[in-house]
């Protein structure tokens, strides 16, 4: 008896779902892709999971969305399963750092994000892990002192930009020292 009742409470949840699930196809044919989208109930709106499975069930793509915007965690995959890129959203302005993945693990590049801009330090890696450029971004544009090394670490150039341009340029040499110096307001900066 107690089996029938459970039966007949959980019928209604489900026949009253709040989700629309939608499944459609992508690429090839011989190998597509699936997409599976949850949707408000009747609407052409986004409202939960989404994720991208390619044709041999490896996940491509993982989302959830609020009325029709990114909320959370967005999340790529390359086609081996491994991370490919990270993200956040609040009500769909992304929010934090995002954060990119080379096949191997290692990371590629992280900036933080403030509303939708890039916002405050950002690093670039060589696949080996090593430090490839740090540079700050102010209002979504280039601001303060951006660094780029070579693949052993050491500094190569150090270019100064405000709001976005480039005010100044140093070159360094093997040893650290200056070899050049360009004011980039009245000569081109390479």
């Amino acid at each position: 008896m107690l089996r029938v009742v459970r039966i007949f409470v959980f019928m209604p949840l489900f026949a009253q779902a709040a989700y629309d699930l939608r499944i459609s196809y992508t690429g090839d044919k011989n190998a597509p892709t699936t997409i599976k989208t949850q949707y408000c109930k009747g609407t052409t709106i986004k409202c939960g999971k989404q994720t991208k499975v390619s044709f041999n069930g490896v996940l491509l793509f993982k989302a959830y969305y609020e009325n029709g915007e990114y909320e959370g965690e967005v999340l790529s995959y390359y086609n081996d399963g491994s991370l490919q890129e990270r993200r956040t959203y609040n009500k769909g302005k992304e929010e934090g750092k995002r954060v990119f993945y080379y096949p191997n693990g290692k990371i590629q590049s992280e900036q933080e994000y403030v509303s939708n801009k890039r916002e405050g330090e950002g690093k670039t890696y060589y696949e080996n892990g090593v430090l490839r450029a740090e540079f700050t971004y102010k209002n979504d544009r280039l601001h303060g002192i951006r660094q780029d090394f070579n693949k052993a670490g050491a500094l190569v150039y150090a270019t100064l930009y405000k709001d976005g341009k480039k005010q100044a340029m140093q070159q360094y040499n093997a040893k650290g020292e200056v070899i050049d110096t360009k004011n980039c307001r009245w000569q081109a900066c390479y």
